[in-house]
């Protein structure tokens, strides 16, 4: 079965199909033996993602740095407290001013109160993909190496 999962959301881990994962994990088998090899695999070449950190982070910051930098792109690092969104910018207004600038929206909102509404909030105007780095109920990208 084909899969098409550009420009998707990633908030949980439930909100794809079987396929849908199963297609996810043949693409990062594809990557790591690819790293492993250290052959070139610059998917996303030109592209940034905006990651917009509420609190400190080691790991899931560093895994998607490091894994924007592998895919030719580049991981923007945003923290809240030192922007507009410590002071009243809304979760939509994020949506959709990062949407303008940003190919990708990553969020960890996890320590928020389970803030599952906020990755919703700024998916929904609906100008690029938001992803869940890893909230109080779904870490759909894990940030520890297998």
């Amino acid at each position: 079965m084909q899969t098409f999962l550009h420009g998707r959301d990633m908030i949980g881990d439930l909100d794809f199909t079987r396929e849908e994962v199963e297609t996810v994990l043949d693409v990062a088998f594809d990557l790591k033996r690819k790293r492993a090899l250290n052959e070139p695999h610059p998917y996303l070449r030109d592209k940034v993602l905006a990651m917009l950190f509420f609190f400190s982070s080691t790991r899931t910051r560093g895994s998607f740095e490091a894994g924007m930098a592998q895919l030719g792109g580049h991981g923007a690092f945003i923290e809240s407290k030192s922007t507009q969104i410590a002071h009243g910018d809304t979760p939509k207004e994020i949506g959709e001013i990062f949407g303008r600038y940003y190919d990708g929206i990553a969020i960890p909102p996890r320590g928020l109160g389970g803030r599952q509404r906020l990755l919703n909030a700024v998916a929904k105007p609906r100008r690029v993909p938001v992803l869940n780095m890893q909230c109080d109920i779904y870490h759909p990208s894990s940030a520890w190496p297998t």
